[in-house]
């Protein structure tokens, strides 16, 4: 089933809301300083909760306290694989190097391909399946929150240094 949907975000902060045909289909809200989310969908909640620094991990779990899948990351390649509890694994990849583009993909009937342009975008889908679109969605938004803050850290040590 084919299925463009619409995504658009806050200007300032990482809640995001997707549409299909005009109508709310889910939103996902970040917490502020934390890379853990709500999402609420049509089927239910979901939080999704992040753990670990060597290696990071977020689990999606469902509002009866069920783990629905794992995604674990690989900060040098900007990838991450997902693992769903029933079996499926699926990669998620940067697709240019603005990182306006990205896809999720089990590499044989199931793709998502996500666009972004100042804060709203297109997702283009062959899967009605929410919770895999947000995760696209949510890892998305961990590695540009990754991003911010090495930045941050980058202009913070080359603007001490001329201080002492």
């Amino acid at each position: 089933m084919e299925q463009t949907l619409n995504w658009r975000k806050g200007l300032f902060d990482s809640n995001y809301q997707v549409f299909s045909n005009a109508l709310l289909k889910f939103s996902i809200n970040f917490s502020s300083f934390k890379n853990s989310a709500i999402a609420t969908t049509q089927q239910g909640i979901y939080l999704l909760k992040s753990e670990g620094y060597s290696n990071p991990e977020t689990k999606i779990i469902n509002n009866k306290n069920e783990v629905l899948a794992i995604i674990r990351y690989d900060w040098l390649g900007f990838k991450a694989k997902i693992f769903f509890t029933s079996g499926e694994e699926f990669d998620w990849s940067f697709q240019n190097s603005w990182l306006s583009r990205w896809s999720i993909n089990n590499h044989k009937d199931k793709q998502i391909i996500y666009n972004s342009s100042r804060g709203s975008g297109l997702i283009h889908s062959n899967v009605d399946d929410d919770v895999l679109i947000l995760a696209g969605l949510f890892i998305h938004e961990y590695y540009v929150r990754i991003l911010f803050a090495f930045v941050v850290v980058v202009f913070i040590l080359f603007t001490s240094r001329g201080i002492f």
